[in-house]
């Protein structure tokens, strides 16, 4: 039990990390708020084809398709923009943790995130997202005997950046939840602009 709060502590504090923030005096004096419209349909197959139960996403910038064995959270990011985490509705040992964020271009840059997954020498690599150019970087930290895989993918698209990452602990690749991750990000597609 100690241990899966050990984890799950861990976890939150790679999500926090590789989030951008800001301080008070970076804040725009006018924030715009884009509608958040969440959609969920249910649909008798998954994106890769398999079977299984595939749920909907849509908010102003994209929509993606997640397992139904999957639930999410909004929450607002200082500034501007929005934060998705979706959590497994059959928590394992893994504390897996998937998170879709959108930034507002006052207050982080693309650069700014491939610095900090840089700085942790993870390996870095090109990866296509919606039709767009990005960056994927992958890698793990060791913390108290447990890695702490992580699997980010960057771009920017209308100067608004967008990072997809995955976060879960384990000694051993986790193929399922690298499957399911790779599914939500094959899946993402931007909302058209006005």
């Amino acid at each position: 039990m100690g241990g899966c709060v050990i984890l799950l502590v861990l976890i939150i504090v790679s999500y926090f990390l590789t989030s951008p923030s800001q301080t008070n005096s970076q804040l725009p004096t006018q924030t715009v708020q884009p509608s958040i419209v969440p959609v969920q349909t249910i649909q008798k197959t998954s994106p890769t084809g398999t079977a299984g139960n595939v749920a909907s996403y849509t908010n102003s910038w994209y929509t993606i398709n997640y397992p139904t064995t999957f639930s999410y959270q909004e929450n607002p990011l200082l500034g501007g923009g929005i934060s998705l985490t979706l959590t497994s509705l059959n928590p394992d040992s893994s504390n897996t943790l998937i998170a879709i964020q959108t930034y507002d271009p006052s207050v982080s840059s693309q650069s700014a995130i491939e610095k900090f997954f840089s700085s942790l020498n993870y390996q870095r690599s090109q990866i296509t997202i919606s039709n767009l150019p990005g960056v994927e970087y992958k890698g793990s930290l060791s913390i108290g005997g447990t890695l702490l895989r992580d699997d980010a993918v960057i771009f920017t698209y209308q100067n608004w950046v967008y990072k997809l990452q995955l976060t879960y602990s384990g000694n051993t690749e986790n193929y399922n939840v690298e499957k399911v991750f790779q599914g939500i990000v094959t899946s993402f597609k931007l909302v058209p602009g006005d």
